[in-house]
């Protein structure tokens, strides 16, 4: 089963379903509605930053409110003036995720807009090698490990993204990087341009010199294999392209949905691989390059049924994996439900495994994994970060299940003991429900002092990229939203997911695949790259 595939297929047919009933779901204004009406309907502001609003009629005169204050509170929700211009309070940790703008006539009529306060700046366009909204793009890895940053100096970050699109008429891999913070991206590249099949999931990691290690599934040679490559960043160029998986004799096995990890000279890569395209029980297989990625001499098996695996390494170069078990035993999904299991792996040999299903009856998907960079001194051994979607699904198959609900938990995990710290349950709890679900595709990264984790999220109606981010795990800060549109667009779509996030110097970078410049004129599928850096 090509995952990826179905995933894309299916979230299209879900937006043009989506776009169909709000066509044709459209209300007349009646008597009973507002006289006066309040544009944009909604917006997203950055702290601090401002925001124009007005009424229509035009001219009418009304008395402006946030969240019924008049003319707000500067402290917290943030003020509007009498000529409906809202300005955002900077306190990220006093300000609320959300307020209402309203206006009131002297009537009595009434009408208001959502402002969004976030601390994301304005996003960027990654996707400038085809005109927006012409091609498909998916920033799909597994563990949503798509973006890199790299601190080059005490003023300067690198900050690098890998995603799949098919702007050349066919799937492949691109890269971009920017040399300035993320205020300027150069012009996607190939990956590898000389390939002749389908390329997809790529994943992307940086070592201490800044130097780029990439790895995706290629289908040039009639199956998937596990494909990597470096970008130096001294000669600013890709060096010779490797492929981790062996061949069996057969083509016809599939090799898929890579993760990559570096510490020092030891590069680790993770992927799925199935005997054939239909096989739903992949196992998991991972390779370890002492010498920088030159070689991957050491191809171990993981796991009998799994698939999404991704990995993360400590800095003292133990790495560890994590994955959505299929069950390995006789009974398997979906006669049980699905669950994350983590492994330490040092060398090349398999470690201890531990089981973190937290939640009776639920089913995990899509784990992601970070190391906190610091590690204990009186406890030896580095935290490690484990999230994952938790999913209550009525009727579990490996395509059309129905989801009740999405939630995103997280463990912590002492990686020098590997045993549970502590297990925080649904830490973006947005309240959402139904077919769609709520919060999915998580990603995870740590520093020093923070755990900062991004998803998407139905909380408005649409997929949006939240944010979030907490010093110990269990308390996390307010929920701030990431993209800048709210639907008020040329298209009237917005939509927004698969996240990931990178963070230097306590700056959180963030991209995903977007749905902003989607034509309804032609189909819902057409969509691009963007990114969001936090003030």
């Amino acid at each position: 089963m090509n995952y990826k595939a179905f995933d894309s297929r299916f979230n299209i047919a879900l937006l043009t379903c989506l776009l169909l009933l709000t066509l044709s779901g459209c209300a007349v204004h009646g008597d009973e509605e507002p006289f006066i009406t309040v544009s944009p309907d909604s917006a997203v502001i950055t702290l601090g930053g401002t925001k124009g609003f007005s009424v229509t009629p035009s001219g009418t005169a009304v008395n402006w409110s946030v969240n019924g204050l008049p003319g707000g509170n500067g402290d917290t929700v943030g003020t509007v003036d009498t000529a409906g211009i809202y300005t955002a309070p900077t306190d990220s940790e006093a300000a609320p995720e959300k307020v209402v703008v309203s206006a009131a006539d002297s009537t009595g009529s009434s009408a208001s807009a959502i402002a969004f306060l976030t601390t994301f700046n304005a996003n960027k366009r990654l996707t400038t090698n085809y005109t927006a909204g012409t091609s498909i793009s998916n920033t799909y890895s597994s563990g949503q490990k798509n973006i890199a940053v790299f601190k080059e100096s005490d003023t300067v970050v690198n900050v690098y993204a890998v995603w799949s699109d098919n702007s050349s008429g066919s799937y492949k891999v691109y890269f971009t990087k920017s040399v300035d913070g993320g205020i300027s991206f150069g012009e996607p590249e190939p990956v590898d341009d000389t390939s002749l099949g389908e390329q997809f999931s790529p994943a992307i990691a940086a070592d201490g010199n800044g130097d780029i290690f990439i790895v995706w599934d290629d289908r040039g040679q009639g199956d998937a294999d596990i494909l990597f490559r470096k970008y130096d960043s001294a000669t600013q160029s890709f060096e010779s392209i490797n492929q981790i998986n062996q061949d069996t004799i057969e083509t016809t096995d599939y090799d898929t949905s890579p993760s990559i990890a570096i510490s020092s000279e030891e590069i680790y890569v993770v992927w799925e691989h199935r005997e054939d395209i239909s096989d739903d029980y992949p196992a998991i297989y991972f390779a370890r390059s002492s010498n920088h990625g030159s070689t991957f001499p050491d191809r171990t098996y993981l796991s009998l049924a799994g698939r999404r695996p991704a990995v993360a390494m400590d800095s003292g170069g133990v790495a560890y994996v994590v994955w959505e078990d299929l069950g390995e035993e006789l009974e398997q999904f979906p006669d049980i439900p699905t669950k994350v299991k983590l492994r330490k792996i040092s060398g090349g040999i398999p470690g201890d495994t531990l089981n973190l299903e937290v939640a009776p009856g639920y089913n995990a998907r899509f784990p992601a994994i970070a190391v906190d960079p610091v590690c204990n001194t009186s406890d030896p051994g580095c935290d490690v970060y484990v999230v994952w979607q938790r999913a209550d699904i009525s009727d579990p198959k490996f395509v059309s299940e129905v989801i009740n609900s999405y939630d995103i938990d997280l463990s912590i995990v002492n990686g020098g003991t590997l045993t549970l710290i502590s297990t925080t349950l649904s830490i973006t709890d947005s309240g959402s429900s139904g077919f769609f679900g709520g919060a999915a595709y998580p990603a995870i990264t740590a520093d020093d002092t923070n755990i900062y984790i991004v998803w998407d999220d139905w909380r408005n109606g649409t997929k949006d990229i939240y944010f979030a981010k907490s010093s110990d795990g269990a308390d996390f800060t307010t929920n701030r939203i990431a993209n800048d549109d709210t639907g008020n667009n040329s298209s009237g779509v917005s939509w927004h997911e698969k996240p990931g996030i990178a963070v230097a110097d306590g700056r959180s970078y963030v991209i995903w695949t977007d749905y902003r410049n989607t034509q309804l004129s032609s189909t819902a599928s057409p969509n691009d790259v963007f990114i969001a850096i936090e003030q």
